[in-house]
This record gives C-alpha cells, structure tokens and sequence, in this order.
C-alpha cells in the first residue's frame, strides 16, 4: 500500500510495536529483583515491503520478529553442577559440626577428661587402697564416664536419625518438584507448538530445576519444544511422556531408588547428607570400639583374667558405648572393687592390683578380641600391641580425624561459594536486569512512540485537507 493510507499504516505498526517494546521494558524493571527472572528483548526488523512497479520497494514499516529470553544456557548448566556441589559441601559441614559437638573436645566434660579422671582415681586408689572413700571415688568416675558414653551414644543416634529423616524430606521435596516440572513441560509444548515464546515458564523451569539439581545432581537435556528430560544417577526420572518417584530403601542409611533400581547420585543437598551418615556412622563404631576395648582390658584385670567380677558390664549387639556400665554389685558395695594382687585373700595396704589398672592408660591396644589372650595374671598387665594405640590415643585420633574432615569440607563450601558467586555473577551480568539500560531503552521506545503518533497527526491533517478542502 502506499499513498498516505500507506504512511498511516506504517506509523500505526510503529506505535504498536514501540508500545510491545515499552511493555517488555516495563516487565523486565518489574522483575528486576525476581529470583531466577530473564530480562527479555524485543527484536524488531523491517516489515515486507510494498512492490511499486516502475519505482521499485516502499518500505511498509516495522513488526516484531520475536521477543528473546536472554540467557546463557552453558553458564546456567555451569551454575546448576557447582551449586549442587556447594550444597553437598554445605550440607556435611553442617551435620558433621554437629557431630563435633557431641564431642565437644577439648573441653573439662568430654570424654576425655572423664577418662582422665578414671586412671586418676585408680592411681589414687593403688596408693591408699584401704580408704574407702578412693574406692568410692572409683565407683563414681567410672560411672561419670560409662553417663558420657551413653550420652554421646545417644546423640549419635539422634543425630543419624535426623540426617536419614532430612533425606526422606528432601526426597519428597525432589518430587514435588518433579511434577512441577512436568507440568510445566506441557505448558511450554502447547506454547511452543503454536510458535510462542513461552519465556516466563522457561524462567520457571530453569529455577525448578536449578532446586531439583541442589536436592540431587540431576542431569537436564531438552528436546525441540524446550521440554526438559532429568535422570538422576543414571535413572530416568522425567521424560516428555513418563515421570518416575525416587524413594529411600527401607532399613537403609539413605540409599535413594528409583525404578526398583539403587542409584548413586554424585551432589547435591541428599549426597552431603549421605556422606555425613558414613562419618556418623564410622565415629558411633569407633566409640563402640574405644568402650569395648576399654571394658573388656579393665575388666581382665580387675578379675585376675576372669576369676573374679568383672569391674564393668556390656551389652549385646555391639553397641558397647550405650550399654557399658559400672558392675551393678560394685556400685552396691565398693569394698568389692580390687585393689590388691590377691583378690580371694585380701592383703592390707596391698594396691599393686589397682596400681596395675591405673597402668592400662599407657597400654597399647590391638584387636579387642585379642585382649584376654594378652594378660599376664602375674605381672597384671596386658601385653602392649606394636602398631596399636592406647585408649585416649584411639578416641584422640577419631576427634582429630573428624576435625580433618569437617575442616576439609568447610574449605569446599568456601572455595565453592566462590565460585558460585562468580557464576552468578557471569549470568547476571548476561540474563539480568539492568536498571540504567532499561531507563535508557523506555526513552528511545517514548521517543519514537512520539515521532509515530506525529506522523499519524501529519497524515490526519493532509488527509482531511484532501477530502475536506479539495474539489469544486
């Protein structure tokens, strides 16, 4: 068309087109502080033109050819893996400081301390081993020690439930997100199937998804509609028709299922806690090792090797730290705790028996099981294991192998937080929102916005001087 009907179309397409670009800008300064928000781009190329024969091409105005989600799909995939890395690091830091606080070394009421002051009360005893208030003393100590046991046992426990119960929680939560996902996935086919650009559900799925990848490291493809398929430690769980649940195996420390297969995820929120359980777990066996080592060794020699009470007694099972405690008879009647050599004919003055139990903190342990084979009923002692450890030596080096650890794994979450800002800050400066730009973009759309209405004035005037103030 050309003429001035021509112009008049042309200037109508531009105030439209400035008006859809000004409404993009008004959008991206809504969501400039909206998590996971895309600043979008309206991209405007010349319209058709208009074939006039004998002159050529007349320019037939401005549309629009699309309106662009501005992001940066390799930085956005570099973001979600070290987020999902950070969030394991963060996870296990944050679990196994706890865990060191059940510890609580050093400290004047840790285990330690209550262990010291138990060979301090034998010692006291193998010197004044008539005094009834040293073999008192003994009794109380050693009952301190067995309560701190049980203490710790049982926070351990607490603790290893909470962790198993947080991963049954984040898996619930990874499949709620799933079906948001799945959802979502439908609606951008409809869009996308009938040439529309569905931006704001993309942003949407980018986010979920960047979720979903810090509960578990998931793996993200896509397909021609922009459809998103997951698996998660190599088992589908969304494809463009299936969507599959991911469960905790019962009687399991966290060991994830999906499709009836286990998996082993490599990140995220559930790993951390999963690797955290294995540290639970090791630390709750070496304090059942320290306690049946440390019962088993007093218990041989305080009985000349079995010929007389025991000084502690243990449980079944294993479970050693909830179950040690003082002999419920000596707890009863001290007088019963021995002190001399002979425990059948009791020599006054004689503490050679408790000066020998109080020995055992310098003594080095082997297998636990091997103890009893190791004690020498003349000497009283039990021999010392090359390569083995004493008692405080064994729980001293599970504080400080649990200290590496955590120590280790808050360097992670530091160097990974680094490196997630820095991410954030490549994609923000790519998919974010720009105040002064924008500003910038509603003035040129305002401008030109004002130039089209002109035209529009111009034409209105020349085409009422044509048809109002031509003719006879």
């Amino acid at each position: 068309m050309s003429g001035l009907f021509g112009t008049l179309n042309n200037a109508t397409k531009g105030l439209n087109v400035q008006q859809a670009a000004l409404q993009t800008t008004s959008h991206n300064i809504s969501n400039a502080n909206t998590v996971g928000y895309s600043r979008q781009k309206v991209t405007m190329v010349a319209d058709n033109p208009y074939t006039l024969g004998g002159i050529g091409q007349l320019g037939t105005g401005v549309r629009i050819s699309s309106i662009d989600r501005i992001v940066d799909p390799y930085v956005n995939k570099q973001l979600r893996n070290e987020n999902s890395s950070l969030e394991m690091y963060g996870k296990k830091s944050d679990i196994l400081g706890q865990l060191e606080g059940i510890f609580n070394e050093p400290s004047t009421t840790g285990l330690n301390n209550n262990l010291s002051k138990v060979f301090s009360s034998w010692t006291y005893l193998g010197s004044n081993p008539e005094l009834a208030t040293a073999k008192t003393m003994v009794a109380q100590n050693s009952e301190t020690f067995t309560d701190t046991l049980h203490h710790m046992s049982k926070q351990i426990d607490s603790l290893h439930e909470g962790t198993v119960q947080d991963i049954e929680k984040n898996v619930l939560d990874f499949n709620a997100k799933v079906e948001q996902l799945d959802s979502l996935n439908k609606q951008i086919f409809n869009m996308t199937s009938q040439g529309q650009a569905p931006n704001d559900l993309l942003d949407q799925q980018d986010k979920i998804l960047s979720e979903l990848t810090g509960i578990a490291g998931v793996e993200a493809s896509y397909d021609k509609f922009n459809r998103v398929s997951i698996t998660v430690g190599g088992e589908s769980v969304l494809t463009e028709d299936s969507i599959s649940k991911m469960s905790v195996a019962p009687d399991s420390d966290g060991q994830l299922v999906v499709n009836e297969t286990n998996i082993a995820i490599t990140s995220g929120n559930i790993k951390g806690s999963q690797e955290a359980l294995t540290e639970i777990d090791t630390k709750k066996q070496e304090l059942n090792d320290i306690a049946f080592t440390f019962a088993t060794a007093m218990n041989e020699v305080h009985s000349d090797g079995g010929a007389g009470i025991p000084f502690f007694t243990l449980g079944e099972g294993g479970d050693y730290a909830a179950s040690i405690q003082v002999n419920k008879e000596i707890l009863d009647d001290v007088s019963k705790i021995n002190a001399g050599k002979d425990i059948n004919d009791v020599v006054g003055g004689d503490g050679t028996r408790a000066q020998a139990i109080a020995a055992l903190q310098n003594t080095k342990f082997g297998d636990p099981v091997d103890i009893k084979g190791d004690y020498d009923p003349d000497t009283m002692t039990i021999k010392n294991k090359e390569g083995g450890s004493t008692v405080a030596g064994s729980y001293n080096d599970s504080v400080t192998q649990m200290g590496i650890v955590k120590q280790q794994s808050d360097n992670m979450v530091d160097s990974q937080g680094s490196l997630v800002s820095l991410l954030e800050a490549r994609r923000d400066s790519v998919s974010g929102v720009s105040i002064n730009e924008e500003v910038t973009n509603t003035i040129a759309y305002q401008s030109a916005f004002e130039a089209n209405s002109r035209i529009i004035s111009v034409v209105s005037e020349m085409l009422d001087t044509l048809i109002n103030r031509t003719g006879v």
